[in-house]
């Protein structure tokens, strides 16, 4: 059984423009990938029990943000924040910022240690029974004007989000 020349000629058509079909999808595709915008990847805290992403914004050296969302993670007094850091900020620079509140007084105590690449890929924040943390941020250095920065508030009672949507 052979084919007659004309079927053969429409079958060599659509071969052609098949493949000049899936050319011009693998040139899209290459295209978008290249220039989608660079994902930042996600921290996790942990402290009594609950767990939270937290995702990165852009700040400035002034700590002017773009696109940074503060996540919230109660953290009681005496309690410790435990942070785990994916392998693309553990094995860069990065700082860690921390702020503690003493309730007995009022005042505000901040703090920052600086890590080294590989050196941890977890930390844990402790605090005493007199100390409330307030806090904390992690920021890598910055590329150009801004750098990446993830942020949780750890003060119990103050959800910023359920006071957004109540509003």
């Amino acid at each position: 059984m052979s084919m007659q020349a004309r079927t053969k000629k429409i079958l060599a058509v659509v071969a052609v423009i098949a493949l000049v079909a899936a050319g011009g999808l693998a040139t899209v595709v290459t295209l978008l990938v290249r220039d989608a915008p660079e994902t930042l990847p996600v921290v996790t805290a942990y402290s009594n029990g609950k767990t939270v992403d937290v995702q990165a914004g852009v700040c400035d050296s002034t700590m002017r943000c773009a696109d940074l969302e503060v996540a919230y993670l109660p953290v009681q007094a005496g309690t410790p924040l435990q942070m785990s850091l994916p392998k693309d900020i553990a094995e860069g620079d990065w700082r860690l910022n921390v702020q503690f509140g003493d309730p007995r007084t009022g005042e505000v105590f901040e703090g920052f240690r600086d890590y080294t690449p590989g050196e941890v890929y977890s930390v844990t924040v402790p605090t005493r029974e007199n100390e409330q943390l307030l806090g904390v941020i992690i920021q890598q250095p910055s590329s150009r004007d801004f750098a990446p920065v993830w942020a949780v508030q750890t003060l119990p009672g103050l959800n910023p989000a359920a006071e957004q949507s109540a509003q």
